[in-house]
């Protein structure tokens, strides 16, 4: 026997924290996930698998697009021209209180929104029962597993399919765990709802997928489905396999020396395009602690402007989501600019003619003179401003002097 395993398509998932993105690759993120469930299909009918399990959600919300439901239906459709059964759920996302309005392909199996089982024969005339169901609300506090039947000899295996998490009832997402799941004698559990790849048990295989397509920065990595097959001793074992070629991730470049704004800029984008050469990984950029960066290189970095400069040297294969330096203890962040850049500008900008300008002209101040030159002279008042001025710069920015 031989079936695939899939969870949490999204489709029609909203890409999350992008920013200044082209049309070009605004379309290109939002067939992402299109693409996946297309290349999903292909795999399925490449190895000529007995089922499809995909477990909950589908799509992104309960209410759908035109283009995602039109999507799913298309793949499903080619699946049933070749006889291969879909055994289905809906989750928390896309929960639906009434199954009845979808209309799929006779070969489609939706799992209710009480514990179903649906039975297939397999090609080499295997009898597989299938159980599980579909979130009829967004939330399903109470212990579903309670509700799945024992698995008895009348069948060859036995799978479970259940979109929900560890935890106790009372939890919102079909609260399970590991034990209850192995004291079915299940061969297989097929989970959804976590969108990290992950096992939590071998024996039986009780998986994770994880989701067929990054949304956003904390799902990195390859992201794809499962094919489960049959060994000779009656086990299933699960391979992963990548569906998508849009990834995210996180990178740190090798910088050599001091690097001014045109430098660094260089460096980066020769790195990336020597980095990432295939498909398109979305990714941000974090500059070691040590890079020694020259003020113009500081400031541009600080204010975001060379993230905008990188994204305009970007090609199809990259695109920087984000871009800064990895922070230090001995170098804090001082009103949205490091020491370097504050240091640079204090010593163009904070000179002792400036301060001695900004004393004069509080003298021009009726309330100031009236409040604070009556017992001392303009000369006085001058001097005494100059002295807190110089203070409170070096004490901004972490200078010897002390102050009170």
């Amino acid at each position: 026997m031989k079936f695939l395993h899939a969870a949490d398509l999204h489709l029609d998932t909203p890409f999350r924290g992008l920013s200044d993105v082209s049309p070009a690759l605004q379309r290109r993120l939002v067939e992402a996930p299109i693409k996946a469930l297309q290349r999903l299909t292909d795999l399925a009918l490449d190895q000529r698998v007995d089922c499809v399990l995909l477990v909950g959600d589908l799509f992104d919300a309960s209410a759908q697009s035109v283009q995602a439901q039109a999507a799913l239906m298309s793949d499903l459709t080619r699946l049933a021209r070749a006889q291969i059964p879909v055994v289905l759920s809906f989750g928390n996302h896309d929960f639906q209180p009434d199954l009845s309005s979808w209309h799929f392909p006779s070969t489609v199996h939706v799992l209710g929104n009480v514990v179903t089982t649906v039975t297939l024969t397999t090609a080499a005339q295997e009898r597989v029962a299938i159980s599980g169901f579909s979130y009829g609300q967004r939330w399903v506090e109470r212990d579903m597993v309670t509700d799945y039947p024992l698995k008895t000899s009348a069948v060859d295996y036995r799978i479970g399919c259940l979109h929900g998490q560890v935890g106790r009832p009372g939890d919102h997402y079909a609260p399970f765990s590991v034990g209850e799941l192995q004291a079915k004698h299940y061969d297989y559990w097929a989970l959804g709802h976590i969108h990290q790849r992950q096992a939590l048990s071998q024996t039986p295989p009780i998986m994770y997928p994880g989701n067929i397509q990054g949304r956003h920065r904390d799902e990195q990595g390859a992201k794809g489905c499962l094919i489960v097959t049959s060994t000779a001793d009656h086990r299933l074992q699960p391979e992963f396999i990548p569906l998508t070629d849009v990834t995210w991730t996180d990178w740190q470049p090798t910088l050599r020396g001091m690097s001014d704004r045109a430098d660094l800029l260089r460096q980066l984008t020769d790195q990336l395009n020597a980095q990432f050469q295939s498909g398109l990984t979305l990714v941000t950029v974090t500059l070691p602690a040590e890079a020694q960066l020259a003020a113009n290189a500081s400031l541009a970095l600080n204010q975001g402007s060379l993230l905008g400069q990188l994204q305009a040297n970007a090609g199809t294969t990259w695109w920087p989501v984000g871009l800064h330096q990895m922070g230090t203890a001995a170098e804090p962040q001082l009103f949205g600019l490091n020491g370097a850049t504050w240091d640079a500008a204090g010593e163009a900008v904070v000179t002792p003619q400036t301060i001695a300008d900004l004393a004069d002209s509080l003298l021009n101040e009726a309330f100031l003179n009236q409040a604070l030159l009556e017992d001392q002279s303009a000369e006085q008042w001058r001097d005494q401003v100059m002295r807190l001025l110089t203070e409170q710069y070096h004490l901004t920015t972490g200078g010897d002097q002390d102050a009170d």
